[in-house]
This record gives structure tokens, sequence and C-alpha cells, in this order.
């Protein structure tokens, strides 16, 4: 594909794929950065494009993805740093550190659910956002995101059980060997 075709096939898509961009990312600066970097993934892979039945609908998913990547890398760095923030509150107010190692137990626990639960987790229990929030970030409905969320929460408590439950075993059978 050459340049020439590349203009005239690909970058009127270019229209269609901001409204969806802007919905996704709402940051303008964030939505430009997009929209270029999808472009030039566009550009480097413009010979495959043409062999898809559905080369929209490839470019549209493309899109998305990327959006959801860039999604990901923020809530990331955005839950790094509420989680040291929270972290740093909990050790200024006294908390035990009985309390802060069960908070890191429940932590390294969310973060072996599968992405979906986690992602879901997170959001409404560490980052405190609604239903309607979520749904937008995730494109789940909202009574979906309901049973994601009950599920993810059996999870955790089974995991957590399970972790206690090998600890209590593991002592007794320490102090039965002592005595």
């Amino acid at each position: 594909m050459t340049a020439e075709q590349f203009k005239q096939d690909i970058l009127p898509w270019s229209r269609k794929l901001y409204p969806m961009v802007k919905r996704l990312l709402k940051n303008e600066v964030d939505v430009q950065d997009a929209l270029q970097d999808i472009l030039i993934k566009l550009w480097n892979k413009r010979e495959n494009i043409q062999q898809y039945e559905k080369p929209e609908a490839y470019v549209l998913t493309m899109c998305r993805n990327h959006c959801l990547d860039v999604l990901k890398k923020k809530r990331d760095q955005l839950v790094d740093a509420a989680e040291d923030y929270r972290l740093m509150n909990l050790s200024q107010q006294g908390v035990s550190h009985e309390a802060r190692e069960k908070l890191a137990i429940v932590h390294q626990v969310i973060e072996q659910l599968p992405d979906k639960y986690r992602e879901v987790i997170q959001y409404r229990e560490i980052d405190g956002l609604g239903f309607d929030e979520i749904k937008q970030m995730t494109g789940f409905e909202v009574p979906h995101l309901r049973v994601i969320l009950s599920r993810a929460r059996v999870m955790i408590k089974e995991e957590i059980r399970k972790i206690y439950d090998y600890e209590q075993r593991t002592s007794r059978q320490a102090v039965g060997k002592v005595l």
C-alpha cells in the first residue's frame, strides 16, 4: 500500500476513531496521542490491513484495544500511587503490624485474580468508583458488574481462608514438634 492509498483508504477512518477514543480516554491530550499512535500502528501494518475481510472492523478493534491499554497503564499508575499513599497513612496512624500484613495479603490475593475480576474489584473497593463509572471504563453492564464483584469477593474470601488455614496448620505442627 502506497502513501496515497493509505491517505485515501485509512485516514478517513480516523474521523470515526476520534469519537470512540474521546469517549474512552476523555482527556484531549491522551486522545491526540492515542490517535497518533494508532495511525502509526496502522501505517506499520498497512500491507496486512487489506487482507482482512472487514478492514474497518480490524481498525476499530485495534483502536479500542490501544485505548484500553492506555487506560490500564494509567490505572496501574494510579493504583500504585493510591496504594503507596494508603500504606503510608496506615503506618502513620499507628495501625498494628498485623493489620498491615493482612492488608498486604488481601492485595496479593487481589493481584492473583483473573483480569476482569481484579479490574472490577480494584475500581469498586480500592478506587471507590461507582457502578456507572466502572461501566464506562470496562464496558460491562451494571448487573454483570455486580456478578463479577460478587464472584471476586468469593474468590478473595476463599483464598484468604486457604492462607489462614495453612498458617494455622503449620503453627499447630510447629507447636506439636516443640512439645
